[in-house]
């Protein structure tokens, strides 16, 4: 087995299983640290210890274009307040989950390649011994914290997520770029009026992908890591 797989298996274990209803569990993290390829691999380790697992990622509930940039192209408030449609995204999957929703989940609302509403997705109806893993940005905005029976916070430093945000969505190799400078800004504004890090049940550093540590929570808070020997070195 190798690290990552060890330390994924051990955040596994640090979250909630379902009791007579869903468990609903976010992946939060700052843009390009890894929150998808971690929900990804969390979902396959427990559908193989038999768990039902449902994946939903928050890209696919952005607001139209229009909206998203309603406060400006580069705007890091903008980005923080206007990018994603949290109602479309409660609606369709966080109320079916909660304690008295019918089960039945939409998971796709918006296409941002062709910045189109989807019509017609098909819901599904999911039992109550189900866990949700969510992955997105600003996944404990104020309209979502409460939903939450855990979260997973994922970081790398900027530096690392720079190199990969270029790479992978085609940015400006320029930390001083509008563009980026709206990404890092946003971001600066979630913590800082919310404190996610904080808040999260797990924090992950994904600086390496092939070395990822478990630290303590800004707060000194270690229970989740302490408790369940989770490696941190």
């Amino acid at each position: 087995m190798s690290r990552r797989e060890k330390v994924i298996g051990t955040v596994a274990d640090a979250l909630p299983v379902p009791h007579g209803r869903p468990v609903l569990i976010a992946i939060d993290g700052p843009d390009a640290s890894g929150k998808t390829t971690l929900r990804r691999e969390l979902a396959a380790i427990m559908r193989q210890r038999g768990r039902d697992v449902v994946e939903v990622g928050l890209d696919d509930f952005h607001h139209p274009a229009a909206h998203r940039y309603r406060q400006g192209r580069t705007s890091g408030r903008g980005f923080w307040e206007d990018s994603f449609d949290h109602q479309a995204f409660i609606a369709k999957v966080l109320d079916p989950l909660s304690l008295d929703g019918d089960r039945a989940v939409t998971l796709r609302h918006h296409d941002l390649a062709s910045d189109a509403l989807i019509e017609g997705v098909p819901s599904f109806t999911v039992g109550d011994s189900v866990t949700l893993l969510a992955d997105g940005l600003f996944m404990q905005h104020p309209a979502l914290a409460h939903y939450w029976d855990a979260v997973v916070w994922v970081e790398a430093p900027f530096s690392v997520r720079f190199d990969r945000m270029v790479e992978r969505d085609g940015l400006k190799r320029d930390p001083e770029d509008p563009l980026q400078r709206r990404y890092f800004d946003g971001q600066l504004i979630y913590r800082s009026e919310v404190g996610p890090r904080e808040r999260a049940t797990v924090v992950l550093d994904n600086t390496d992908p092939a070395r990822p540590r478990v630290l303590p929570r800004a707060d000194g808070e270690e229970a989740p890591v302490t408790a369940l020997g989770l490696e941190r070195s």
